[in-house]
């Protein structure tokens, strides 16, 4: 992991380069639809050094099919999903479904409300027929990625909110839309071809932060935005005794 930008940010894991549509690169592991397959522990994996594919079979969790731009897995998977999402099924929930279904993850308060998000949701099709989560250090072998996802705790998301405007003078580079905690890789994709490309903060769903790094957010980018970041770094705030301080604790 050669990287100024990440030596100097100490970040733990590696960036996650995502590929969207690849079919090319040689993988440590394709991702089996016989189970059940969460996205992020994989891009924990990947993270860690392993490259992964998941195709539209494999990818088989309505809101992971979503996230991973393989178009609109709610309605495929789960139609119902403004119910779980808001105050569940309730007495109509079927007797083998779990509890908490029953009475639903309640991050809406209302069916409605729960259906005016998903309909907001940036829906893409540009996965198939396979995404590809590959470390940084092996980006080489497999090309440009479409987007970037990072494993970052709250300081080196400050440092990195911070780096994202200090070319263009904008104060909001960075948006922290509500999803699953793989949606801010759609919401990514979603940015590429905008005018002035953000970045996207993530890992809020609490029904799936157990399975994330306890103390760590999300940012998820365009290349394009991951790629400037490494441009004039000596000149940027890691280069100030604010951040030597931060760094003590790192």
């Amino acid at each position: 992991m050669e990287n100024r930008l990440v030596q100097w940010l100490h970040l733990k894991t590696e960036p996650v380069g995502i590929f969207l549509g690849n079919t090319d690169a040689v993988c440590d592991f394709d991702a089996s639809p016989d189970k059940r397959n969460c996205v992020i522990p994989l891009l924990m994996a990947a993270s860690k050094g392993k490259t992964i594919s998941m195709n539209e079979e494999s990818c088989n969790c309505p809101g992971g099919a979503v996230g991973c731009c393989f178009g609109d897995g709610f309605t495929r998977r789960n139609p119902n999903i403004h119910k779980m999402l808001s105050q569940g099924f309730g007495e109509h929930a079927p007797s083998q479904m779990p509890e908490h279904m029953k009475s639903g993850e309640r991050f809406f308060c209302s069916e409605e409300l729960a259906l005016k998000w998903r309909n907001s949701v940036p829906f893409s099709e540009k996965g198939y027929p396979r995404v590809v989560f590959a470390p940084m250090s092996k980006w080489e072998g497999i090309g440009i990625p479409d987007v970037v996802y990072v494993f970052a705790n709250p300081d080196q998301i400050s440092a990195f909110v911070t780096m994202l405007g200090s070319h263009n003078g904008e104060a909001l580079n960075t948006i922290a839309p509500f999803g699953a905690a793989c949606h801010s890789i759609v919401y990514a994709v979603d940015q590429i071809a905008k005018e002035k490309p953000m970045a996207v903060m993530g890992l809020f769903d609490i029904s799936q932060r157990r399975e994330a790094l306890a103390n760590n957010l999300s940012l998820t980018m365009p290349y394009s935005l991951w790629a400037s970041l490494s441009d004039d770094l000596d000149k940027s705030c890691l280069t100030t005794h604010a951040w030597k301080e931060i760094e003590k604790r790192m």
